[in-house]
C-alpha cells in the first residue's frame, strides 16, 4: 500500500498556486473598467476583492505550513 504524500506537499502546492494568482493580478486589472460596466461595479469589485483574498490567503496559508 502507498504511504500518503508528505503534508508539505500540499503546502507547496497552495504556496505555488496563491503566487501565480497574485502575479496574475495586474493582468486583470486592465479589464476591471470595461467588466463593471458590463456586468455592475459592485459585483465586479467584490469579485475581485475575493479572488484577491483567497489567492493571498493560498499564499499565506502555504507559507505558513512550510515554516512551522
Amino acid at each position: 500500500m502507498d504511504s500518503p504524500a508528505p503534508a508539505h506537499t500540499a503546502a507547496i502546492a497552495a504556496l505555488v498556486l496563491g503566487t501565480v494568482m497574485v502575479v496574475a493580478i495586474p493582468a486583470a486589472t486592465v479589464y476591471l473598467s470595461a467588466w463593471a460596466r458590463m456586468y455592475g461595479a459592485v459585483l465586479v469589485y467584490l469579485a475581485f476583492v475575493e479572488y484577491l483574498a483567497v489567492a493571498v490567503g493560498l499564499a499565506r496559508w502555504g507559507v505558513h505550513q512550510l515554516r512551522s
